[in-house]
């Protein structure tokens, strides 16, 4: 993959030598965001694809062995056991504090890329 970001730069450098340093950076920058979008996104349909197909062979073999019903009660209340825990978790501080200086830090990367 590294391999394939320094090639294609190096294409760019030598086909527009008339390029500055910094709009250089910011294709790099650029193309780098593209190339994670799109692995993320086809990695999450396979993984979504691969869950749906093992969810339902489970429940397909549930139902055979009559546990259905004591597994769906057993994920309904490991659910709501969850989202109890998640939302103790929101109310630290610290958590909200590192999302305010991720959302600002992306935020400064996006205004210098839209320059």
């Amino acid at each position: 993959m590294k391999k394939l970001v320094v090639m294609a730069l190096m294409s760019v450098f030598v086909f527009s030598p008339n390029l500055h340093a910094q709009n250089l950076l910011k294709d790099a920058v650029r193309m780098n965001r593209d190339i994670k979008d799109n692995k993320y996104k086809y990695k999450r349909e396979y993984n979504q694809t691969k869950n749906k197909v093992n969810r339902a062979s489970d429940n397909a073999r549930d139902l055979a062995d009559g546990t259905y019903v004591n597994k769906k009660l057993d994920r309904m209340e490991s659910n709501a056991s969850r989202k109890i825990s998640r939302a103790k978790d929101k109310l630290d501080p610290r958590d909200e504090i590192r999302r305010d200086i991720k959302q600002r830090k992306r935020k400064a990367i996006d205004d210098w890329l839209a320059d």
